[in-house]
């Protein structure tokens, strides 16, 4: 239950208008959601040249992200600084971003990090989990793993998908604050339950392994399933254990083989090793199929599974010479394909 993230979200336009807003940024905005980028470059540059902060942001944003103009980080940058510095949060956000990635500037990221706090002082929850990664790796500050525990739960509170996966690897291995698996799983939740793989694939092994929540075969391989679905190995191949075992779910050797197949793909060794065997035993098939099986086997093996040389030994004793070299030949094809 180890896994972190470490990405910042995509930054949207999404801004509203202040009290006493000015006819061009309605102008602007109205452009904008149009996908009229030409126009809307045109009303926020001159209201943006008045002074106007969400003006200044809304251009900065459209030469950050190549909106209507060519991509333009410096110009960008000197953009988001005069809104960042008129007290607009997700200026500020954006700026402390482009510090992070040294996108415009040389990286800096105590420059990143003074300006996401300004972001996340004000509330920002992009800004508020970015101040928490930063506080996690000790960039730009120290290493503190409280803090990064607080700014996380401020953003988590806000609904921050990743600030509740985060919040939940850190009450699970005990960063930052005591190990405590019972508010892991309820920030997992949160973040499955908004689409988290990650936390998917989590919730399906506390609910394998019955830590933090009660042992739940079905709720175990339906998160399996779903985090399989967004392309997670390891949870691919346990989805193929879920239908191959009938655990949690009616036992379908068809649906094991394909996620079994998807997961060793993506080079996932147990699930290479777990077809190897559907194909030996002719699980889910009309008959055995004992070329791909000695194929699968072959790469688990050359992967890193010992036990699988074993059943290559047995496997060649009931295969002719021709069987094992095309079954040889497919597993060096494979292994140049997935260099």
């Amino acid at each position: 239950m180890n896994r972190f993230l470490h990405a910042f979200p995509v930054v949207f336009l999404a801004v509203g208008l202040a009290g006493a807003a000015h006819a061009d940024l309605e102008d602007g905005l109205a452009a904008f959601e149009a996908q009229d980028y030409e126009t809307a470059l045109t009303e926020f540059t001159e209201d943006a040249e008045k002074g106007v902060a969400l003006a200044q942001y809304n251009l900065g944003l459209m030469y950050h992200s190549a909106l209507g103009t060519a991509q333009d980080y410096e110009r960008a940058m000197q953009l988001l600084a005069l809104s960042a510095q008129q007290g607009v949060a997700k200026a500020q956000y954006l700026l402390g971003s482009m510090y992070d990635k040294g996108q415009g500037t040389a990286q800096d990221y105590a420059e990143a990090y003074r300006w996401y706090e300004m972001a996340a002082t004000q509330g920002d929850a992009d800004a508020q989990y970015a101040v928490g990664t930063m506080n996690f790796y000790g960039q730009g500050k120290a290493e503190d793993y409280a803090l990064a525990v607080e700014w996380y739960e401020k953003a988590a509170i806000q609904g921050h998908r990743d600030s509740q996966y985060n919040l939940g690897v850190m009450h699970g291995n005990g960063f930052g604050t005591p190990a405590d698996m019972d508010e892991a799983y309820r920030w997992f939740l949160a973040a499955g339950e908004a689409g988290s793989a990650d936390a998917q694939f989590n919730l399906g092994i506390m609910y394998q392994d019955g830590v933090g929540v009660m042992a739940d075969p079905a709720q175990s391989a339906r998160w399996f399933i779903a985090a399989a679905e967004q392309g997670i190995a390891q949870a691919q191949a346990r989805a193929g254990i879920a239908y191959a075992s009938g655990q949690g779910v009616a036992q379908d050797y068809i649906k094991a083989r394909e996620w079994f197949t998807a997961a060793a793909e993506q080079g996932d060794v147990p699930a290479q090793s777990f077809l190897g065997r559907i194909y030996m035993s002719g699980l889910g098939l009309d008959e055995q199929d004992l070329v791909s099986a000695y194929m699968w086997y072959k790469i688990a093996n050359s992967n890193g599974d010992a036990d699988a040389a074993n059943v290559i030994a047995t496997l060649r004793g009931y295969m002719d010479a021709e069987q094992i070299a095309t079954a040889e030949s497919r597993a060096v094809s494979w292994a140049g394909q997935h260099r």
